[in-house]
């Protein structure tokens, strides 16, 4: 062999030695890459080139926890709703994720083996991230969002409130459906559209009722908007039929429309019209039983209308309108008349005062009499009584007999004698009750009987008694009497505390003129004084010198 055939043999031997190298290489190095990331593998940023499954999850957790918190914006006119992928339901594809990244290359034949492990060297290879996504969380979101529902459908309506009837049209609602965002934000994972935004449409909400449903009901609505008879507390009367119309709207129940009366609209209706058909409201009576003030509050006064009148009128219309309703009727008051009792105020005795006089003589007839016509009196607040307005002329027609009385100075008879002795009587009750005494006289001579300087005596239509209210409450006037005695008690609420402080007398010859002192106290502590006269001659038929003096043709003045 010649010394170029030798040398030929030598680099052909080292040229087949380093291709089998390279082959040895390469086969060792598919081998040993088979179960890592090829070199040089990007995911997210993350290099996981070499990365065996165990290495390259623990990576995929990580970028999976750097996302979780990736804003998801779903969006409708007028309303945005944003959340995260944990949130609504969006996470990495583990799976799909490592498959490409342990494919990322996938040479078939020996030089393109060749060609991928030379390239690797200085190539890189960047791995899209995939997702998957669940529905039922998004749709949670949007099922619970309080602004889901645009507007609710509006079903059509008529009504005859106003008098003329008026319609409403339906209109149709709008809502964000669950299922449809869920679609919209499905497709955009899908497209792996990041950041994952949708624009969606709202839904319409369709109203239930149709055209031919709302024309029968307002039909029959029409049918019913006609006159009613009734009875009211046993007096006929007539509803026309614009104020029933007035009562009828529509009501949508389970998909139904159907024309229906407003209740309350009915009753202050009903109430309203027939008002002047209530009762009159009957004033209380007073009196007194062992002490205690017993109230009457008279028979409860009735109105329309009691319990149950709309579904009365509502089977009336719905049935034979030629038959006349009777319509339940309530109390007036619903405590009949214990409230308005009260306020009156007279609850116990302030005052009372008594006189007494002999047995059986015809004038205690006379003041048994006045005592019964006057025994419970009222006298509203600032109101007052006067007995000769109230009594009027003493006549046999009215119960009075002929008794003795003083005319003149001189003691007479006449009818109604006596009655004195209830007007001092009277007068001394008012005197400590506080009440203000407009109008009194006292005898012109004194009578032992009575208290000096503190008394009144009465004749028609002069000398009056008048008493005056001047408490914020209503007083009631009882009077009591037994066969030597007369009692007048005045009954009402405490006001005045009410105390004699004083009388003095002065002398004009031989009468005598007697002042007396009284001192009230309001609830405020505000204190009055008033001052009562009286004046007295010196005897019977005597003037101020002591001589006699002629007896009067006038009438008397009272006994």
């Amino acid at each position: 062999m010649g010394r170029a055939t030798r040398i030929l043999a030598e680099v052909t031997f080292v040229a087949v030695v380093a291709a089998l190298l390279v082959v040895v290489g390469i086969g060792i190095h598919i081998a040993v890459a088979a179960d890592e990331v090829p070199r040089n593998v990007f995911i997210d940023g993350y290099d996981v080139g070499g990365y065996g499954e165990e290495d390259l999850d623990r990576v995929l957790r990580l970028i999976e926890a750097n996302h979780r918190d990736d804003i998801v914006v779903v969006q409708v006119e007028g309303l945005i709703i944003e959340t995260t992928h944990a949130e609504a339901g969006i996470a990495l594809d583990h799976a799909a994720v490592r498959d490409a990244a342990m494919n990322a290359t996938d040479p078939e034949g020996l030089v393109d083996r060749f060609t991928e492990w030379r390239d690797s060297f200085d190539r890189r290879i960047d791995v899209p991230l995939e997702f998957t996504f669940d529905p039922a969380p998004i749709e949670a979101i949007v099922a619970n969002h309080p602004h889901r529902v645009r507007a609710e459908p509006i079903e059509p309506f008529f009504s005859g409130y106003d008098g003329p009837w008026e319609h409403q049209p339906p209109v149709e609602g709008a809502e964000l459906r669950p299922e449809v965002v869920s679609a919209a934000l499905g497709q955009a994972v899908a497209a792996n559209r990041r950041p994952f935004q949708t624009t969606v449409e709202w839904t319409p909400i369709p109203t239930n009722i149709s055209p031919a449903q709302f024309s029968a009901a307002f039909a029959e609505a029409q049918s019913l908007a006609d006159r009613l008879t009734v009875e009211v507390n046993g007096r006929p009367g007539i509803i026309g039929g614009e104020s029933v119309r007035r009562w009828i709207e529509s009501v949508v129940v389970n998909g139904e429309i159907f024309p229906v009366f407003d209740d309350v609209r009915v009753e202050e209706s009903v109430e309203r019209l027939f008002a002047d058909y209530a009762d009159a409201l009957p004033e209380p009576s007073f009196s007194v039983e062992d002490g205690e003030v017993v109230v009457d509050l008279g028979e409860p006064a009735l109105r329309c209308c009691g319990e149950g009148t709309a579904e009365l009128i509502w089977e009336a219309a719905n049935g034979d309108r030629t038959k006349a309703i009777v319509l339940p009727t309530a109390y007036a008051e619903e405590d009949v008349g214990a409230a308005r009792a009260a306020a009156y105020g007279i609850e116990e005795k302030v005052a009372e005062f008594t006189t007494r006089h002999p047995c059986c003589a015809s004038r205690v007839r006379n003041i048994h009499r006045i005592a019964d016509l006057v025994r419970g009196q009222i006298i509203a607040p600032g109101d007052s009584l006067s007995i000769n307005e109230f009594i009027g002329p003493r006549t046999r027609a009215k119960g009075f007999v002929p008794a003795g009385v003083i005319s003149g100075g001189y003691f007479d008879e006449d009818v109604g004698g006596g009655i004195s002795q209830f007007a001092t009587t009277t007068f001394n009750a008012a005197f400590f009750a506080g009440l203000d005494i407009p109008q009194y006289r006292a005898h012109s001579v004194y009578i032992s009987r009575y208290p000096y300087g503190r008394e009144a005596t009465l004749n028609f239509p002069q000398p009056d008694l008048e008493l005056y209210n001047n408490t914020p409450y209503h007083l009631m006037i009882w009077t009591s009497y037994t066969g030597t005695s007369i009692t007048v008690s005045i009954y009402s609420t405490p006001y005045w505390e009410v105390e004699q402080t004083g009388q003095f007398t002065s002398r004009a010859g031989q009468c005598r003129n007697v002042t007396t002192i009284r001192e009230r106290v309001d609830p405020d502590g505000n204190v009055f004084e008033d001052r009562f006269t009286a004046w007295y001659r010196p005897g019977n038929g005597l003037d101020c010198n002591g001589k006699q003096i002629p007896r009067p043709d006038a009438g008397p003045t009272g006994g």
